[in-house]
């Protein structure tokens, strides 16, 4: 899992997205179709990936729904977490965590 936290006026508030967690990428086959395609199937993050892949024009008609959880991210969440993904460092390897370790007195 990946936490954002982000401080809102004086208060905190955290997001977690279950990157891990089975997920399906959906998109409207039309504007104004109800209807939806099923453009792929993994975890949130291969999901991304997939969304990723799409043009950029197409991203703005694509949904993931998480599969064992009621969690729905449209085209703006789906940007959200793309940009967050993007800024956010990939944090310390088991090596250097270990190295750390080591080296406290």
């Amino acid at each position: 899992m990946r936490y954002r936290i982000d401080d809102h006026q004086g208060g905190t508030a955290m997001t977690t997205y279950p990157l891990s967690e089975a997920a399906t990428v959906f998109g409207v086959k039309a504007l104004n179709d109800a209807t939806s395609e099923v453009l792929g199937r993994g975890t949130l993050e291969e999901c991304l990936d997939i969304v990723l892949g799409l043009s950029s024009d197409r991203r703005q008609s694509v949904s993931i729904e998480m599969d064992d959880i009621e969690l729905k991210f449209g085209p703006q969440e789906i940007g959200e977490i793309l940009q967050f993904l993007r800024e956010e460092s990939s944090g310390l390897s088991s090596n250097e965590i270990v190295q750390i370790k080591n080296t406290d007195p």
